[in-house]
Formats: structure tokens, C-alpha cells, sequence
């Protein structure tokens, strides 16, 4: 990462952007605005990660408030905020390809001992929650690589492509085009019920299963996670923000963030209306019989939603950003910075939180307490969170998790604590 000190002065006040040496304030404070909104869409499934009986469902959009929390999360968080993440995964694979080519340094391997250890730690986290999305950062950060010498307009053009879920939605449309004869009743009544006993099963095995038990059909369930990532596009989509964040570090966006206000403002701007007619649209054809028994409805919905979660994720990204030029809330902000800093400690310290509440061998709570109250949780558990993390980062250089990261990188252990700012006596 560039070591170059941001000092473009604009209209308003010096831009805090460098929060300490080779750290981008804004960086951190995204990832922190992420994983609040990664924590809210995992509650708001209560940590589930896979789908639940139909009597379930009922039941959570039985009352009001949780009807509410469903609707404000399928709109505004879910598929919006692991995106940022990615995002953020990309920018920091560009930043650093810099610093290295900077400094003449050996990067490709080093980054790729890294992304190995990190899918060691993807794998364990994945046995204890089979939701961890470590595991496929790894996979497609090897993908990454192949695009790392790719011209500036290639690359976005390819990302762009990507993020859209092109794929999926092509894949949609050829299944919509050679659709044979609607299946019988007494078919798709087979199919539903097959559905329903495999969800039966899952809810079961949340509920049940002994510790142990978790780790083994998590390991086995690796491979249905890997099918959802390629059915649902999410991994298209996943690569795709790898790369447009990728590019961003390349045109140095947040290095240089008051020499590209202007930019953050546009993206601000159409995101935000493209956003609000794609919610309006979704509602007018939903709402009506057009979609109903309609073979290219799934082509179609899906193709509004992942638009949607791509201008939104923009939308949030510019949002934050052109509010670090607002004093005020440059210092609120910053509150979310330390989570940022340590934003792989901070994501295992959430599903550490989710399985203990919601899990067989913890409170054993899905399905129990609703999913407004479950959502409510997001509030003491990411407070807590700031908390841990800003009296951690005061003492120590680096997240607890990040630290065994970077020693094993280095095959070495790096020191953690924070050097002392005593001046020796003469």
C-alpha cells in the first residue's frame, strides 16, 4: 500500500483519511459499516445459513414487527453488504499489488501463502457455520489473480458484467426459453414435499445436533454450499466486486479521496435513483398477476434484485464516503474504524455470538424468540464489538486473529503489543 500522505486541501476542513501509517481511515471504516450490516442480515436469519421448514417462515411473518424487520432486510441489507465486503477484499488485493510492485517486492507468492492460511481458518469457521464466506474469498482470490495485468476499462467492463449477475441471469433465461411442458401437479406437490422433509432435516439438525455432529455435516455440506453459491450467481457476483474494488485501488479513489468527491457525488446521485425506480418497478410487476406462473419470472425478479443490491452497495460505498467530509461525521465514523481494522477477528467474534444464541449446544434460540427480537440483537452485539475492539487496538498492533495470520504468513511470530511511547531518561 502506498505510503503517500493525503494533504489535498478543498473547501472543507483537511480530509482525516489516513487514520495511521500504510491505513486508509475510510478503508476501515467501511469494512466496520459492513460487518454491522453482515451481522444484521445474519440475525435477521437468525444465523440459520440454510432454509428452514415452511411453518417456520409462517410463523415469523405472523406478527407485524417481524413481517416489518423481513421486509426492511430483503430491501436494504440482504446481498448488500457481504458485496461492500468483497468490494473491500479487491481494493486491499490492489493496494497491496502496488506497494509490492513499489517496493520490488516478491508478492505473488507471499499472497498466495496467505490466502492458504486464510482458507485454513475459512475451513474451520465453515465446520462450525457452514454460512462462512471465508472459504470462498480464498477460491475466488486465487481467481483474482488472473485478472491482476488486465487494462483499467477490461477490468471494469468484466466486473461490471459480473456484479449484474450476467451469468445467472443468462442461465435463467435458457431454462426459460427450453422449458418444456409445465410439470403436473402431482409433480411439482412431490417436488415441494421433497423441499419441505429437507428442510425438516436442517431445522432438526440445528436444534439437536451434538457439537461434534455440527462439525462432520457441516464438512459434508461444503459441497451443497458451493452448488447455492453457482445456482444463486452469488459467487459471479462475489468475483465481480473482487474486481471493481480491485479497479478502484488501481485509480487510488480513497488515497486520493478529495481529488475524487466529485466522482463519489455522481455515483451517490444515479445509485441512489436507480435504486428507488428498481424498488418501484419490483413493486408494480409483483403486485400484479404478470409475474404469476410467468417462466421468465425468476429471469426477471432476480435480474431487479441483483441490480438493486449492486446501485445500493454503490450507493452505501459513495454514501460514507462523502460523509467523511463532514466533520462531524468523520468523528462519528471513525467509531467504527477499530471493528474495521480487525475485520476478520471482528466477523468470527459474530458467528461465535450467533451460535451460541441460536445453536444446539448453545441457547438453542431458532426459531424461538422471533425474528424482530433476534434482529434487535444486532444493537448490543456490535456495540459491544466497537467496545472490544477500540480498548484491544490501544493495547495491541493488530486483531488477535490478524496477528496468527501474520505470523504464520511470515512463518514467524510478530510482535503484537503496541510499542512503548515512553522517552527513555538521559
Amino acid at each position: 500500500m502506498s505510503t503517500q500522505t493525503i494533504t489535498s486541501v478543498v473547501s472543507t476542513p483537511i480530509i482525516p483519511v489516513r487514520q495511521a501509517k500504510d491505513r486508509i481511515q475510510v478503508i476501515d471504516v467501511l469494512r466496520g459499516f459492513a460487518l454491522a450490516g453482515i451481522l444484521f442480515a445474519h440475525l435477521s436469519n437468525e444465523f440459520s445459513a440454510g432454509m428452514l421448514p415452511q411453518r417456520i417462515y409462517e410463523t415469523m411473518m405472523s406478527h407485524p414487527a417481524n413481517m416489518a424487520v423481513i421486509i426492511i432486510s430483503n430491501i436494504f441489507v440482504q446481498g448488500k453488504f457481504y458485496t461492500i465486503f468483497s468490494f473491500l477484499f479487491g481494493l486491499s488485493f490492489a493496494l497491496q499489488l502496488s506497494s509490492a510492485r513499489e517496493k520490488g517486492g516478491h508478492f505473488l507468492g507471499r499472497y498466495a501463502w496467505r490466502l492458504l492460511i486464510l482458507g485454513a481458518i475459512g475451513l474451520i469457521h465453515h465446520l462450525h457455520w457452514r454460512g462462512d464466506i471465508l472459504t470462498i474469498y480464498v477460491i475466488l482470490g486465487f481467481v483474482m489473480l488472473l485478472f491482476r495485468n488486465l487494462p483499467d476499462k477490461s477490468l471494469l467492463l468484466i466486473s461490471l458484467l459480473l456484479v449484474l449477475n450476467l451469468p445467472g441471469r443468462l442461465t435463467n433465461l435458457y431454462e426459460a426459453i427450453t422449458a418444456g411442458p409445465a410439470p403436473a401437479q402431482a409433480q411439482v406437490e412431490a417436488e415441494n414435499k421433497q423441499r419441505e422433509a429437507q428442510a425438516e432435516n436442517y431445522y432438526d439438525f440445528i436444534k439437536n445436533a451434538s457439537y461434534v455432529r455440527t462439525l462432520q455435516e457441516n464438512f459434508v455440506a461444503f459441497a451443497d454450499k458451493m452448488k447455492f453459491q453457482v445456482e444463486s450467481g452469488r459467487i459471479y457476483m462475489t468475483l465481480g466486486f473482487f474486481l471493481m474494488g480491485m479497479y478502484a485501488g488501481r485509480r487510488r479513489l480513497f488515497e486520493q479521496l478529495p481529488d475524487n468527491k466529485p466522482f463519489f457525488k455522481k455515483i451517490f446521485k444515479y445509485t441512489g435513483l436507480l435504486t428507488l425506480g428498481l424498488i418501484l418497478l419490483a413493486c408494480g410487476l409483483f403486485l400484479t398477476p404478470l409475474m404469476k406462473d410467468n417462466p421468465y419470472a425468476n429471469a426477471v425478479g432476480g435480474f431487479i434484485f441483483d441490480t438493486g443490491s449492486t446501485a445500493l452497495t454503490l450507493f452505501y460505498i459513495a454514501g460514507i464516503s462523502l460523509l467523511f467530509f463532514r466533520k462531524t461525521w468523520t468523528k462519528r465514523l471513525a467509531q467504527l474504524a477499530p471493528v474495521g481494522k480487525m475485520a476478520l477477528t471482528s466477523y468470527l467474534i459474530q458467528t461465535a455470538f450467533g451460535l451460541l444464541i441460536f445453536q444446539s449446544y448453545g441457547l438453542n434460540l431458532l426459531g424461538e424468540i422471533g425474528v424482530a427480537a433476534a434482529t434487535a440483537l444486532t444493537i448490543p452485539i456490535f456495540f459491544l464489538q466497537v467496545v472490544f475492539s477500540k480498548w484491544w487496538l490501544t493495547k495491541y498492533q493488530y486483531g488477535p486473529v490478524e496477528w496468527l495470520w501474520r505470523s504464520l504468513t511470515y512463518l514467524k511470530v510478530q510482535p503484537l503489543a503496541k510499542p512503548s511511547l515512553e522517552v527513555p531518561a538521559p
